[in-house]
């Protein structure tokens, strides 16, 4: 089994994660208000595959001369069934993200269709996480527990130390 999802990035990130929530979709975050291509590069590390994968990098650092090659570098670790890009509203970062997804066969949101009264984040993220297409998924979830199955046999019940977002893939 694998996880149902995964979001990576900045606060576009946060906010599609909180309107996927909204829909009953929960993700594995890991994004940050303020994050640069370049914390996200150097701070995660990856993670287990994924169904689906959210990638909300390069609004907050659109003339890094290393954009290009932390969105590869972040890419790379990235194991899933459909990865999907968000595009940032300033055209020469999403100029750059469009190139790295298309590189990967990647799918891409552009959120300059987006009403914006900054030009980095919508006014709302109920358009984009719809956008996704990600809510057909939110049935198949399931708790999960972490205990190994020598554990899980004792007499006692055993409650889940962690959650865990599944798919089953038939």
């Amino acid at each position: 089994m694998i996880a149902l999802c995964l979001i990576v990035g900045d606060s576009t990130g946060v906010g599609t994660a909180s309107a996927l929530a909204a829909q009953g979709v929960r993700c594995e975050i890991h994004a940050r208000v303020g994050a640069s291509s370049a914390e996200v590069a150097k701070t995660w590390k990856g993670s287990p595959p994924v169904a689906r994968a959210l990638l909300a990098i390069g609004s907050n650092d659109p003339t890094n001369p290393s954009l290009t090659r932390n969105l590869v570098f972040v890419r790379q670790r990235v194991t899933a069934a459909r990865v999907t890009w968000l595009l940032p509203y300033n055209t020469t970062a999403a100029r750059v993200v469009a190139r790295v997804a298309t590189t990967f066969g990647d799918q891409i949101v552009p959120l300059s269709f987006q009403p914006s009264t900054d030009r980095v984040h919508p006014r709302s993220y109920r358009p984009v996480a719809a956008s996704l297409g990600w809510k057909d998924v939110s049935g198949c979830r399931h708790i999960v527990s972490t205990k190994s199955a020598d554990v899980a046999r004792q007499a006692r019940p055993i409650e889940p130390r962690q959650r865990a977002t599944v798919i089953l893939m038939q």
